[in-house]
């Protein structure tokens, strides 16, 4: 609260006037805690603070009430205090507690003189007096910290102590309301600056308060976002209050000489304040309100399931550096048959994660994160290293492999990529040739930086492949210009084929378009043997499944590749 904040000259005011008042040399607005006393304000006096036992002010907080020492040599409870016998000298002392409503005293405020003295009734009356003078003043200075400068509404500060106030067990639920997403506002403020969005707030607040009814507090919690308890007893009564008040308040609205459209949205929940904290309630309804974006809805509840997907995507991607580190991360390498060659001539590199607590992480729910996440360069480097490494090591074993790392657009657009890709070759003993970077359409199109990117590493000898083929939108219309040699079609086409006659049409079709465009075509998520038939029977130049073979332990490799090959796989 205020305990620890820097001297104010609004209490120093207070106790220039207390000593005054009292002519008395010292005069203190102190605040106690478990250990020690804290001076807000002090005039004649030299320390700072005070341990709690040798403070006289703890005598007046246990109390509750004014409390008078004429002369302190002579009182035993503190003629043995250092602040008696020694410098300050104190002899005289009157405090009066700075009384909460709830009867909880956060301190003093009292007079020091360094001789004896009286003090009539009427003095004790007039301290106590300037005490609730003090409190007043503290409680609107801590009633200014709750309230939100722009509408004047109480905010996300009176929310948390006005929920924490609430007894366990009273249904409760919360509305958390946003005028526009952050992207819009940002928008809107660098077109015409934040005052009109201000005057959009306490229009759109005052709008807001009217819809909620006499006794309903409205809060101010975020830039463009407010809350508040839907109206009703049930959660259907409250369903019914949200999807109403959500309709009344979309629409055109002026403001500051604009009419802007709105389209707000809206998150909910329902709690036991006595089970879940007013930070948490609020989180919820704010992840439920995230979760309407997109949806067509314009406000959702809380789903528990959702949320709880949401926490363990915000875990796994703080604990993604140090996974890193501490070696959490390793890769398993999946072969990819040659049809041309009748062999196995190279694999492609996947990294695993098992989490110390949630055990194997899927890389469906890490690799986004990582390719969204600051990581993604640091992480990328360490697949080329390890994976490089590895190659390596089978090379002086006399496995000749060519290696295949997967990398993202952000890896292609960061200007020290190139220069990664040729220091760990060289780092490996690695010749570039033997390594091939897959990548999405969307990394190959995205910029002439990531074309640019490309074009150097394949200077260097390094092979290109288009990853996920057929998964775009725009693949036959950048095929003439891709700078990729090998095409690999997406197992989502892949797959059907051994039951659907259309999906291998269309395979059968993007071989022969492919090939005519001078492309390999690998074929990936090659899962039956007739899958595999009939890709060798179109032409295909490499497959790549679980019916070859699943991701293998580096260790693993050298074993598998001695097997040979069924006779109607060569």
């Amino acid at each position: 609260m205020l305990l620890d904040t820097p001297a104010s000259e609004e209490f120093d005011q207070i106790t220039r006037l207390t000593s005054q008042i009292f002519d008395m040399p010292v005069s203190l607005v102190t605040f106690v805690d478990a250990d020690r006393q804290w001076f807000k304000s002090r005039l004649g006096f030299p320390l700072a603070q005070t341990d709690r036992a040798s403070s006289f002010c703890t005598r007046v907080v246990e109390t509750a009430d004014v409390m008078v020492v004429e002369d302190t040599a002579l009182d035993p409870r503190f003629e043995g205090n250092f602040l008696v016998t020694g410098e300050p000298c104190i002899r005289f002392y009157a405090g009066a507690p700075l009384l909460l409503d709830s009867g909880h005293v956060l301190g003093t405020l009292c007079v020091l003189d360094h001789r004896p003295r009286t003090f009539s009734p009427q003095q004790r009356d007039q301290l106590a007096t300037l005490a609730r003078m003090t409190m007043a003043h503290i409680e609107l200075h801590q009633r200014a910290g709750r309230v939100n400068a722009v509408t004047r509404l109480p905010n996300r500060a009176q929310l948390f102590q006005d929920l924490r106030a609430r007894p366990a067990g009273t249904p409760s639920a919360l509305m958390l309301v946003e005028i526009m997403d952050h992207e819009r506002m940002l928008a809107e403020s660098r077109a015409v600056g934040i005052e009109p969005l201000e005057s959009l707030a306490i229009a759109f607040a005052a709008r807001l308060r009217q819809l909620a009814g006499p006794g309903v507090a409205v809060y101010h919690v975020g830039e463009m976002r407010f809350c508040m308890e839907p109206a009703g007893n049930t959660h259907s009564q409250r369903e019914a209050f949200a999807a109403a008040a959500l309709a009344r308040l979309a629409g055109p609205m002026a403001s500051g000489g604009r009419v802007i459209e709105l389209a707000p949205m809206a998150g909910l929940v329902e709690f036991d304040p006595g089970a879940v904290s007013p930070g948490d309630a609020l989180r919820m309804a704010g992840a439920a309100l995230y979760s309407v974006l997109g949806s067509g809805a314009v406000f959702a509840w809380h789903d528990a399931a959702l949320d709880a997907a949401h926490r363990r995507a915000y875990r796994l991607m703080r604990d993604i550096s140090p996974a890193l580190a501490r070696g959490e991360f390793r890769l398993v390498y999946q072969p990819k048959l040659n049809l041309r060659a009748g062999a196995f001539t190279g694999v492609e590199s996947l990294a695993r994660w098992r989490h110390p607590e949630l055990g194997d992480v899927s890389p469906g729910e890490f690799i986004p994160l990582v390719e969204g996440g600051a990581l993604i360069h640091e992480f990328t480097r360490w697949v080329l290293r390890t994976a490089l490494e590895q190659l390596a090591r089978w090379h002086g074993q006399g496995i000749e492999l060519t290696m295949a790392v997967n990398v993202s657009s952000r890896n292609l657009e960061q200007s020290a990529f190139v220069d990664d890709v040729r220091l760990i070759c060289m780092s490996a003993g690695v010749d570039p040739r033997y390594l091939h970077v897959e990548c999405t359409e969307n990394a190959v199109m995205t910029s002439a930086r990531t074309q640019a990117a490309l074009e150097a590493i394949r200077a260097m000898g390094v092979q290109i492949s288009l990853d996920d083929f057929g998964m775009g939108y725009s693949n036959l219309a950048c095929l003439r210009r891709l700078p990729v040699e090998l095409l690999k079609l997406d197992q989502s086409l892949v797959q059907p084929i051994d039951g659907d006659t259309r999906a291998w049409l269309l395979v059968q079709s993007l071989i022969s378009l492919g090939h005519a465009l001078g492309y390999r075509i690998l074929a990936e998520g090659v899962e039956t043997g007739q899958a595999f038939s009939m890709l060798a029977g179109a032409g295909c130049d490499a497959v790549q499944g679980y019916h070859l073979s699943r991701p293998l332990e580096a260790e693993a490799i050298p074993e598998f590749l001695r097997v040979p090959l069924p006779e109607w796989e060569t």
